[in-house]
Order: structure tokens, then sequence, then C-alpha cells
């Protein structure tokens, strides 16, 4: 799993790539979590380069939306691949959790109030 950050305004995006399994789930975990520590209250993810995602990678991204709300910040999942779409509604992640199609859908719905730029301000890489 490999987790691409960009920091825009008040918005941190991710772009999960890979594989989020029982192998990764906590180092992705872990990573997210110091997001959060740090101040991050505004996540946008982008699901379009999961190849695989089972129970532990669903608990992940449930555990870090819970955090997020617990701190009044939100959360938009965007763009699943077929693979990631298909587990999410199987699953019913998907009644659970607001998925928009786009990256822009995404970013109005946490505004709320319209879009905001997404001029990167930083960018990481985590490979695991």
């Amino acid at each position: 799993m490999e987790v691409i950050k960009e920091k825009s305004s008040e918005m941190q995006f991710l772009h999960l790539r890979g594989r989020l399994d029982h192998e990764n789930a906590q180092v992705l975990e872990e990573s997210l979590s110091k997001l959060i520590e740090n101040g991050a209250r505004q996540l946008i993810i982008d699901c379009s380069q999961i190849e695989f995602i089972n129970n532990a990678g669903l608990r992940v991204l449930l555990g870090l939306a819970k955090k997020i709300l617990d701190l009044e910040g939100r959360i938009a999942l965007h763009s699943p691949s077929l693979q990631a779409k298909e587990t999410f509604d199987r699953t019913g992640f998907s009644m659970v959790s607001r998925i928009y199609d786009t990256r822009e859908e995404a970013i109005a719905g946490i505004a709320g109030s319209g879009l905001f730029s997404a001029s990167r301000d930083e960018r990481h890489i985590i490979s695991n």
C-alpha cells in the first residue's frame, strides 16, 4: 500500500494505491492517526487505485472516520476503483460513508460552500 499525501489550504488529500489488507492496514492506520494527531481535520481520500481491500482495510477507514468525526472534522472518499466499489457496496460500507464519484464532488461535500483550490503545498509518499 502506498499513500500519497497532498495538503491544500485546510484540506489533506490522500491517494491510496495498491492493496489495503491485513498485511499493511496497521501501517496505514498509524500513518493516518499521525495526520489527525498533527491537526488534519478535513480528509479527502482518493480510492481510484485501490487494487484490493478487505475487512482490515475497511476497519482502518471506519476508525479514521470515527476519529475525525469525534474531533468535529470531515472525511470524504471518492473515485473508488471497481474492486473497491464492489467491496464498499457488498459490505454496506457505502451506506455508512458518503463516497463521491469525483474529487471535485468530494471537495464540495467537505467544504459545504463550494470548491477549495487544489494547489499543492506539500506532497509525501509512504510505501509499505
